[in-house]
């Protein structure tokens, strides 16, 4: 019998929004939940496991607020996803956004902190940049999305499912 060991996805997370570690790692324990529920197994890595054992690992890193262009756009974001010249992938999350969207809508900052790291991720991942039309990847949550995360059943959609898969390092 032939068994298949999945590498994991090597995430590595800087926290300068002075968001409550204890809130961080509960959010952290939900991505790793919402991702090996599409078979993904996440790994958590230090500052440095991350340059020398993980140098493809993802950077999230964890500000106050939006900066630049982002703070001119119309639609509030939580997050954005880019990657330096040299290829680095950087999920940059705005916990004060966070922590706004969870009190409108009445559920848990750690949960809405976990949603939005796993799209920024998700956005790494995939090979385009577009959002979904529902789910996790949908670009600008309504009511319904937020309850769902609340209830641990926002996830992503089985058409992303395998690009997701197909774009890990």
């Amino acid at each position: 019998m032939t068994h298949l060991l999945a590498a994991a996805l090597a995430l590595q997370i800087s926290n300068f929004s002075g968001a409550p570690p204890s809130l961080v790692l509960r959010a952290q324990d939900e991505v790793i939940r919402v991702y090996g529920e599409i078979g993904v197994p996440v790994e958590w890595v230090g500052p440095s496991d991350a340059a020398t054992d993980h140098p493809a690992a993802i950077r999230i890193v964890l500000l106050p607020y939006e900066t630049g262009d982002l703070r001119r756009s119309e639609q509030l974001v939580m997050g954005a996803a880019t990657r330096t010249p040299s290829g680095t992938a950087i999920a940059y999350i705005f916990y004060r956004r966070v922590q706004a969207e969870a009190g409108r809508y009445e559920v848990s900052t750690d949960v809405v902190l976990a949603c939005a790291i796993a799209h920024e991720v998700g956005h790494l991942l995939l090979p385009s940049r577009a959002h979904a039309p529902a789910g996790l990847m949908r670009a600008c949550w309504r009511r319904d999305e937020f309850r769902r995360a609340e209830q641990g059943r926002l996830g992503f959609l089985p058409e992303d499912v395998e690009r997701i898969r197909a774009g890990l390092p």
